[in-house]
Parts: C-alpha cells; sequence; structure tokens
C-alpha cells in the first residue's frame, strides 16, 4: 500500500479522506498518514479521525521517503500552486480518481489532480496538473484545461474548450462549446459563459443577467 498524506486540513481535506476510502474499499491503495496544514495552531490536533502532522514544510522531509506520496485538498488554485512551487523539491504528488468517475481512454488527467465522485471527462480531453473536478462535473470532448484549474459541482464544459490555469468554474457554470477562457478567469454559481475571455476575469450575475467585469 502507498503512503499518503493529505495537504489541508479543511472541508476538502475529510473529503479527500472520503475519497481514499472510497478507491480502498475497491483495491486497497493507500494508507493515510496524516494531514499537513500551513495554520500552526492544528500541528498535534485530530481531524477527521487522522493528525496533523505539521505544515507544508515537511514536504522537503518527504524527500527522502520516496513511499510517501501527497494530495493537494485545497479549493483555491492559487495556493496549490503556491504550494508546488514553494516545495518544488518535493515531487511525489498523487492523482486521486474516484471509482464512479468515468475518465474516457483517451483523455488525459494531469498529476497530482483530485476527481470527484460522478465526474465525466470525455474523449481527448487533457486536463493539466493539480486540478480539482468535483461532485458530477462533466468535461466534454476536446477540451484542454491549463494547471490548477478547479470545476466545482455540477459543472458542464462543452466540446473544444480552452481554458487558462487557476481558473475556477464555480458550481452549475455551463461553458459553450469552442470557447476559450483565458488565466485564472473565475465564474460566478450558475454562470453561462457563451464568448471568449481573456485574462484575470470575473464572470457574474447581475439583476438576472451574466456579465463579464475586470
Amino acid at each position: 500500500m502507498k503512503e499518503i498524506l493529505i495537504v489541508g486540513a479543511g472541508d476538502l481535506g475529510k473529503e479527500a479522506v472520503w475519497l481514499v476510502e472510497d478507491i480502498n474499499r475497491r483495491v486497497r491503495t493507500y494508507l493515510i498518514l496524516g494531514f499537513l496544514d500551513d495554520d500552526r495552531e492544528k500541528t498535534g490536533k485530530e481531524f477527521y479521525g487522522y493528525k496533523v502532522l505539521g505544515t507544508t514544510e515537511k514536504l522537503e522531509e518527504l524527500e527522502e521517503r520516496p513511499h510517501v506520496s501527497a494530495v493537494l485538498a485545497i479549493q483555491d488554485g492559487n495556493i496549490r500552486k503556491r504550494i508546488v512551487e514553494e516545495h518544488n523539491m518535493f515531487q511525489a504528488w498523487e492523482t486521486l480518481i474516484h471509482p464512479t468517475a468515468v475518465i474516457a481512454q483517451t483523455a488525459e488527467i494531469g498529476k497530482g489532480s483530485l476527481v470527484f465522485p460522478h465526474v465525466t471527462v470525455s474523449v481527448d480531453s487533457s486536463l493539466g496538473k493539480f486540478g480539482l473536478y468535483y461532485l458530477n462535473a462533466t468535461v466534454s470532448n476536446d477540451c484542454v484545461f491549463g494547471d490548477y484549474v478547479s470545476v466545482m459541482t455540477g459543472t458542464t464544459v462543452s466540446e473544444h474548450v480552452k481554458i487558462g490555469e487557476e481558473s475556477c468554474l464555480s458550481a452549475g457554470s455551463c461553458i459553450y462549446p469552442h470557447k476559450t477562457l483565458g488565466r485564472r478567469v473565475k465564474t460566478a454559481a450558475g454562470a453561462v459563459v457563451s464568448k471568449d475571455c481573456g485574462d484575470d476575469v470575473k464572470i457574474g450575475e447581475k439583476n438576472n443577467t451574466f456579465f463579464f467585469s475586470k
């Protein structure tokens, strides 16, 4: 069995425990060692049945323990990126895919990603590293995502969509086919994206009308 640490002792952290436990019910794969969290007040305390062993500074120590991997259970892609870059000596990032997820054989899921129950990724889509794909999200065929993208509950991404790194598609978002979204784009819950947009754009709702703002 692989030994694994969960980075992030918060809501997504306990859901990562659930993800690991469901994987283990199918095939005994992982032994959870505990959590890492940069909130030092959590160090030494128990969270969701496991001990918080320290901060992400401990990732450097794990270079000497090649049998130990880690997973990033943090919703904010900007924070995921910061942790990976600050601890770039650590490379043993694990990808977790729930058994109920449907991933086409020709789709690619990047290293360090979390794929939750009932996610669907269609043929020939390429999803970047350290992504988060939450409950019931759907990615259609021939999509290309950058690294550190978060796709939240019930989001639908249509075919041939390109999304830049660190973007976040909030719950229930819908992206029209053949659209390109830049880096760090953020949609509001339920947003409908029907045209291309550049970097650092927020797509929200105002008076029941969806709009672009920067």
